[in-house]
Parts: C-alpha cells; structure tokens; sequence
C-alpha cells in the first residue's frame, strides 16, 4: 500500500497574490436514529451560521428532530470546497455502506481544519468505528484526495506551513480511537468486559492492537481489489464479514487459552458476536438499499 499523498504543488508564479486561508466555523451535530444499531445516531457537518449543511446521507440542520453538537471545527473553507463540496459530498472518497457511513464522511469533513476533532460523542458511534474505521476505508486514496484540494486550493490562497502534513497525520493517529471503541463493542454487544481483562491482563490491551491492525491492513487491502473490479460488492462484503467475524473469533479464543476468561464466558461472546455481526450486516444492505432509492437513510431500519 503506497502512503505517499503525492507532491504538494506550489504554483511559484502567483505565490506573492494569494490571500491568506479563509477560516469558516463548523460545527458537527448527531441526531438519535436506529440506522444500524437501536439508539444510535446520525451525524451531519454545518457551518456555524447554519447556511451551509452536509447531511452526509441523512437529516440535516433544517430538518425535524433533536440534535445534539458534538464538534467544533476552524475550517479552512477554500480547500473544504475543493476536498468535500456542499453540493457532492461524496467527493470525499465514501460509497456509502461500502467503505463508510455517516459518521465516517463527518469525520472526514472535520479533518480540513485547525483542530483534531472527531464524532466520538455520538451515540454509539464506537459501532462505526469497529466496523469501518475512524475515517473508512481507502486510507492511501483519502490522503491522496486530500492533497489534490490542498494543492488546487493552495493555488489560490496561502495556508499555514506543515498544516497538510498534520492533517495527513491525524489518519495515520486511529489506534487508539480503534482499541476504544473495540472495547465498547465487545463489552455492549458481546457481554466481554474488555476493559477489566485489561486492566488487569495489559497484553490484552496489545493483543487487541496487533487484531486491529491486522484488520486494517486487510480491509484495506480488501477494498483496493473491490475498487478495481476484481470482484462484485456480494463477494466483498463476504469478505469484510469473514475478516471481522475470524479476527474476533481468534482474539475471543486467545483471552480464553490465556485463561482471562471461563469457556462459558468464551461461549457467549462468540455467541453473541455471530449473531451482532449477522444482524449488522443485514442492516448495511438495507440501508444501501434505502440510500440508493432514496438518498437518505432509513432512521429506523435497525429497530424493524
């Protein structure tokens, strides 16, 4: 997997006539729904005056329902237009249900800017997370998108020194975000208390890292043979399902031969995981399903 973003390009001609970056305030909110798990939420990104709203595949600002902020973002709004326009949001590198979900395009949306911010407090975002990643997959394509609209926005306006190299690196920076958020799955939907094995079992905790990156390494690997047509989408869900359900699978039996957890409590947490992952994915296709005739999602699919 090539991690070069590409050449920044400065266009050396206009360089004494560019103005400064243009900072916007954002903002990200959460709404409740039952997209993919009962009480979870939807995620969109506004700026802070509300004229300008990225419903990321559902409700937006203007539409009905609570809605919750979860983020404040500095923007910078010339290289926001050019990596993820209001009008095509999916500029940002996301097929929704294949490479990520709402939550993953509003993380997405909220890298172009000053602050290291993320959608952590949306409800049940951790499930997001495990399942597609902090920012989805296609790491290398999405660092490759995000240099291309800083080089075409860099044309026009100046931007701080080192900031397309920060903003390349809060990708690279999910480990820990990851291992979290394995943690809350496995205690809420496998009745695993992850937490306390490894509070008590630390090479737990480096277990759970090596699962997590192998599961990286693969799903990305995965989705770049998908993306050249080397098999249909049935096949690559086939495999994104095999590759989730083995790497727990094996980190559920490694804590059992280990002896950090009883074989009736092993029992369960596979138990529970096949029956998580089955439902999950039947959720996934009927919110493609949902978003292809549509344009939004179902908010209320994973309670049918």
């Amino acid at each position: 997997m090539n991690d070069n973003p590409g050449e920044i390009v400065i266009n050396k001609n206009h360089i004494l006539f560019r103005d400064n970056a243009t900072i916007v305030l954002t903002e990200a909110y959460a709404m409740p729904s039952s997209t993919y798990v009962p009480d979870d939420s939807h995620t969109f990104f506004v700026t802070a005056d509300k004229k300008i709203c990225w419903a990321n595949y559902g409700r937006c600002w203007n539409d009905k329902g609570d809605r919750i902020k979860i983020a404040d973002q500095k923007s910078y709004q010339e290289w926001l237009n050019e990596f993820c326009p209001n009008g095509d949001y999916t500029k940002c590198g996301i097929t929704f249900g294949v490479n990520g979900v709402c939550h993953t395009v509003t993380n997405r949306e909220l890298l172009i800017g000053e602050d290291d911010v993320d959608v952590r407090n949306a409800a049940k975002n951790f499930v997001t997370v495990s399942i597609f990643g902090k920012y989805g997959f296609g790491l290398s394509a999405l660092k490759q998108l995000i240099t291309d609209a800083y080089n075409r926005a860099n044309l026009k306006v100046m931007f701080p020194e080192g900031i397309l190299e920060t903003v390349l690196q809060r990708i690279d920076n999910t480990l820990e975000d990851e291992a979290n958020a394995w943690q809350q799955l496995m205690n809420e939907y496998f009745a695993l208390s992850l937490k306390d094995i490894i509070a008590t079992h630390p090479d737990a905790l480096t277990k759970l890292q090596e699962m997590i990156k192998n599961l990286l390494t693969n799903r990305e690997n995965i989705y770049e043979e998908y993306v050249k047509n080397i098999f249909e989408h049935e096949t690559f869900e086939k495999n994104i399902y095999n590759l989730l359900t083995s790497s727990v699978t094996n980190y559920i039996t490694y804590l059992s031969t280990s002896n950090y957890i009883d074989i009736t409590t092993r029992d369960t947490a596979l138990k529970n995981a096949t029956l998580f992952f089955n439902k999950l994915f039947k959720v996934v296709d009927g919110q493609i399903a949902e978003v292809t005739a549509t344009g939004k999602m179902d908010e209320e699919l994973a309670k049918k």
